[in-house]
């Protein structure tokens, strides 16, 4: 079973009946040019965020939809890393229901799904808004035609999405369909919105201020490229390291605060291991450690298998090492205004 069926078995998808995506009315022509169908995806992508620091998306997707896509469910999980000077690992599980006029995002980490009113006037013709035909592609079996603009490229199969392509300054991300299975009945392939509850949001004016979760690059990609399209090149390699900075915020963030938390385990780790005298007690004071520090701590074998003296003496040295080079880097990280900054830190 792939990670992608592992992490969204049982997570969502839609219920039938006369509803219309992104907020159509019932007599305007369908959306696509086939009646239901389900498509999966690979996403992959990646490039260099700030000097000896590079990020790599990997995942898969899903896109179901019936009645001509008047009713359809995304689903997506992806994982980025990071090497180099920072080493982060995140993962993000996306499912959006389209449901007439609603939309419903389901937030896992909150446990609620989001509704809200779909824009009025919002149809699927606006993914190739300000985009240029460029010709066709064969992918997953099907002829698309290909659209692109500067930083954007999709290609559309009687209106479906089988691929999405977006890169700024060498950070590229690709959404690209494996295989698309039309006409089929995909009510049979149905799983469940979880029995999260429901949190209405008003599109403009509201009262209840909303706290956003971390976003994958993915989401700032889209953010980036509206902000620079129509800006002078010379403006927008001006501001590279500004962008740059902006696309790494989630990791930035994330690592500032877990930094000074490593820093702390490290140190209780000493204290725990100096006291010890077996193996097995030895390997329950290193085990809030995370695996890539206990894989270099103990030569990459992941666990304490000796304990003599000698053994000891030298993983407390490995251990006072690491300890001593993240220590003198705190100043320069509690400074750090940015990844760019936070990744220099690390790098002295």
């Amino acid at each position: 079973m792939s990670l992608f069926s592992k992490v969204l078995i049982a997570v969502c998808l839609f219920e039938i009946g006369g509803a219309s995506l992104l907020a159509k009315e019932s007599h305007v022509p369908e959306e696509y040019k086939v009646k239901s169908g389900v498509v999966v995806y690979s996403i992959s992508g990646g490039g260099v965020l700030a000097p000896e620091l590079n990020i790599t998306i990997a995942g898969e997707g899903k896109l179901r939809f019936q009645e001509w896509g008047k009713v359809a469910l995304i689903e997506e999980h992806t994982q980025e890393s990071t090497e180099g000077t920072l080493h982060d690992i995140q993962t993000f599980t996306k499912c959006v229901k389209y449901d007439k006029k609603q939309q419903f995002d389901i937030e896992y980490d909150k446990e609620i799904i989001l509704e809200r009113s779909t824009p009025k006037g919002r149809r699927f013709e606006d993914l190739k808004a300000g985009m240029l035909p460029h010709g066709e592609e064969s992918i997953a079996g099907r002829t698309c035609k290909v659209w692109a603009k500067e930083g954007m490229r999709i290609c559309l199969y009687k209106g479906i999405p089988l691929l999405i392509e977006k890169e700024i300054f060498g950070i590229v991300y690709e959404k690209k369909a494996l295989w698309i299975n039309e006409e089929v009945d995909v009510s049979t392939n149905q799983c469940t919105i979880p029995n999260f509850p429901i949190q209405k949001i008003a599109l403009f004016k509201t009262t209840i201020e909303q706290k956003r979760g971390p976003q994958e690059i993915s989401n700032y990609l889209n953010t980036l490229l509206d902000e620079v399209s129509g800006k002078e090149s010379l403006y927008i390699r001006k501001h590279k390291r500004y962008y740059l900075n902006r696309l790494g915020v989630h990791i930035f963030e994330r690592q500032k605060i877990q930094l000074p938390q490593i820093l702390e385990s490290m140190k209780r780790t000493r204290e725990c291991l100096q006291l010890v005298e077996d193996k097995v007690e030895a390997n329950e004071c290193i085990a809030p450690l995370s695996e890539r520090i206990k894989q270099n701590l103990l030569k990459e074998e992941g666990e304490i298998r000796h304990w003599n003296h000698k053994d000891k003496e030298e993983v407390l040295d490995r251990l006072d090492e690491k300890i001593t080079a993240l220590e003198s880097r705190m100043m320069c990280i509690r400074a750090s205004k940015n990844i760019t900054d936070l990744s220099g830190c690390m790098r002295k």
